[in-house]
């Protein structure tokens, strides 16, 4: 797993937990390696990290078909490196709560990338809230029409 990323991510993790995100946004770490990322690397990761489960998880698709067509949806370019990683494009995807991507941020542009999923946890937020609204809405007309 990516300890360059990871370091962004213990800066990201850090501002969630003081501006009382954990609700609202979360972090998802993916190993490319599912050969040497196993259970137990994963766990160890994990800790070296000092993952909290409620904000930021971990996970290695071990199919390498279901792996490959995810790097190809975000755009992920994953190639072998001499000492048995892999070298990667860093970067940061924005993603909604049902896995639309929302936008590719650079990975020192961390802030930008928490600020445009503040923005998108709120925009689905209200959405939900307008959706609500209007069907308690058509309920009371239903109800109102029922009545006559």
């Amino acid at each position: 797993v990516c300890s360059s990323l990871g370091s962004i991510y213990q800066q990201l993790q850090a501002q969630i937990e003081e501006r009382g995100l954990q609700d609202k946004v979360g972090l998802l770490s993916i190993s490319f390696d599912p050969a040497n990322d196993d259970a137990a690397a994963l766990s160890a990761y994990a800790s070296r990290m000092r993952m909290d489960p409620a904000i930021w998880q971990i996970f290695t698709l071990s199919n390498w078909q279901d792996r490959q067509r995810l790097l190809d949806a975000f755009g992920i370019m994953v190639l072998p490196a001499p000492l048995g990683e892999f070298e990667h494009n860093a970067a940061l995807h924005v993603m909604s709560s049902d896995g639309t991507l929302i936008k590719i941020i650079d990975y020192l542009a961390y802030e930008t990338a928490l600020d445009t999923a503040i923005a998108a946890a709120a925009a689905a937020a209200a959405a939900v809230s307008s959706s609500v609204a209007r069907h308690d809405s058509i309920a009371t007309q239903q109800d109102l029409f029922a009545a006559k």
